[in-house]
């Protein structure tokens, strides 16, 4: 597995970040068949408690429903932006490289701007982030 890291900063001063909230974005793959609902759930949980303002996930006409309900319902909170990717199935295949690049592609353009950093991971993977320690800072220690 890997995981794909951009930074990006703001091309003028006046949008640039002002606040912890907007740090990181998760760009996640369309997504196509059934994601069990209660590793989704705890997926999406574990995103936010790691402290990703931001998601984006992308459904097909391929998502199994209980999964697209799944999405749509966390597409309610004010951090997971839910997307309907159509396209053409063109001899059956479906295309699902290029669905799967167009889904990655816009969720990158939609946060570029707003976020510090943008990660593009799967739904079995989370965003870790670095802990930068001080040379003043005491190291941790555990009872």
């Amino acid at each position: 597995m890997s995981v794909e890291i951009a930074r990006r900063r703001a091309v003028n001063s006046s949008s640039r970040l002002s606040s912890s909230e907007d740090e990181a974005a998760v760009c996640v793959q369309a997504s196509f068949g059934n994601i069990d609902r209660r590793r989704l759930v705890e997926w999406f949980e574990m995103q936010r408690l790691l402290g990703v303002s931001s998601i984006g996930v992308y459904s097909t006409p391929l998502t199994h429903p209980d999964t697209h309900r799944t999405l749509t319902q966390y597409a309610r909170t004010p951090h997971v932006q839910h997307r309907t990717i159509d396209y053409l199935d063109v001899n059956g295949k479906g295309h699902l490289l290029t669905v799967n690049l167009a889904a990655i592609n816009d969720c990158l353009y939609r946060h570029m701007y707003t976020h510090r950093f943008i990660a593009v991971i799967d739904f079995d993977e989370v965003y870790l982030p670095s802990v930068t320690i001080s040379q003043n800072a005491k190291p941790l220690t555990f009872p």
